[in-house]
């Protein structure tokens, strides 16, 4: 065989054993991730200090934050979503008697006898449907503090990231050393845009998604909401999946303040909440945090999502965004170099 045939069985190799150890890759690509997230951190601070000493303090930092987090946020939402399970039988009643009153409205026809069946019907599919809701997020929750706990992510992840951090200079020298020479200014022109795309959204999102998780917990807590930090964290975490976190947070804050009963003064608020939340987001945040450069259509980041979570479960949602960013960016350049060849020119 010649060298691209062997080049094609070993990378075929090399996708059937990252598979078969997929299940142990989690804190290794976590910790890549983080490594790569903070590098321009410990960038800057290494000009002063030794750059192992910053990588430790970094880690150190890294692993106090989310000890803190765990400490404070799971304990108030694993209690938020148990009262949401409890009252999953209320809310469902409430949909239905507002549903009724529609349908009796305008299906004046319909007997007492059949609205009560399709009442039955209703409520059977809601109650199912919000148990789910409300049975996934308490496996969330309680999953995260699960996974959290293991040795894996408690040991491994911090040591993989110290030394990622360290040595992460090294690293991209070596990996541009073995860059063919002619290939090697081509590549690394490819490599930057990569590097512009996935530093936009991965670092930009991020602080996104934190910001707005903080404003919308505390927001709708301050307004009265019944489990608004909840809703509120949930929103901000997932904002960075196109209408599906703002979606999914108005959705939840109007069943839960329909079954609360809110005043018109909070539904004007809760309003206002969501209204500023977008506002922000959409024209101050993003914008100025992830930038127009990055380039990802909000289609192609929900596919990647799903195609992620069923080719790989956790693991394929974690990487999947900065793939598709990859994947992006490849695209362009093919269609940039596609659009000067003959055959796009009609010259022969």
């Amino acid at each position: 065989m010649n060298k691209q045939n062997w080049l094609m069985v070993g990378l075929i190799v090399f996708c059937v054993l990252l598979h078969q150890i997929s299940g142990i890759l989690l804190p290794f690509v976590l910790a890549f991730i983080l490594a790569y997230a903070l590098d321009p951190v410990v960038d800057k601070l290494s000009q002063k200090m030794n750059r192992s000493v910053v990588s430790g303090m970094v880690v150190v930092g890294v692993i106090v934050a989310a000890i803190s987090l765990v400490l404070i946020l799971v304990p108030i939402l694993q209690a938020q979503i148990m009262d949401f399970i409890v009252n999953i039988p209320k809310l469902t009643h409430l949909i239905w008697d507002k549903l009724k009153d529609v349908l009796t409205y305008g299906r004046q026809n319909m007997t007492e006898q059949q609205l009560y069946q399709l009442s039955d019907s209703v409520s059977g599919v809601a109650l199912n449907v919000l148990q789910g809701i409300g049975g996934a997020l308490n496996r969330v929750i309680s999953g995260s503090v699960a996974v959290f706990s293991l040795i894996s992510l408690l040991l491994i992840t911090p040591v993989v990231l110290f030394y990622l951090l360290r040595d992460w200079p090294v690293v991209a020298k070596t990996m541009e050393e073995m860059i063919p020479m002619k290939k090697r200014q081509a590549t690394k022109t490819v490599m930057q845009e990569i590097n512009t795309t996935l530093a936009g959204f991965i670092r930009g999102q991020a602080s996104v998604c934190f910001i707005l998780a903080i404003y919308y917990a505390l927001s709708l807590s301050l307004i009265g909401l019944n489990m608004g930090a909840l809703i509120g964290v949930t929103t901000g975490m997932l904002i960075f999946i196109p209408y599906i976190g703002y979606g999914l947070g108005l959705i939840l804050s109007v069943l839960i303040g329909l079954m609360q009963g809110l005043s018109m003064t909070q539904w004007i608020w809760l309003t206002v909440v969501f209204l500023v939340g977008q506002i922000v987001e959409g024209y101050f945040l993003t914008p100025n945090l992830v930038g127009k450069r990055v380039g990802l259509h909000p289609v192609w980041i929900i596919f990647a999502l799903l195609a992620g979570g069923i080719l790989a479960g956790p693991l394929g949602i974690l990487v999947a965004v900065p793939v598709a960013a990859v994947i992006g960016v490849l695209v362009r350049r093919f269609l940039k170099w596609y659009k000067t060849t003959e055959f796009y020119k009609g010259s022969k």
